[in-house]
């Protein structure tokens, strides 16, 4: 089973995560397609759809992932 970090990661075609050292270094990009497709894995914990993506998205922050070149917190209230 693949974690939801693992998963971001691969759809961002990254090595490796962001670095502790430098916190503010955007790493990759990721469409929001492709998040749209890790969601639908049958692996990733959620009661719904927005409840995964969500969790998607706080990776993506946390790991210094852009979505669509835009900052992840944008993406907070998605779908909405």
């Amino acid at each position: 089973m693949e974690t939801v970090a693992e998963l971001v990661k691969k759809a961002a075609n990254l090595e490796k995560l962001a670095k502790k050292e430098k916190p503010t270094d955007i790493v990759g990009d990721v469409p929001l397609e492709k998040l749209k497709e890790i969601v639908r894995n049958k692996e990733i914990p959620g009661d719904s759809e927005e409840a995964k993506i969500r969790q998607i998205i706080g990776s993506c922050v946390s790991y210094r992932i852009t979505i669509d070149g835009k900052d992840p917190r944008e993406f907070r209230n998605y779908p909405n």
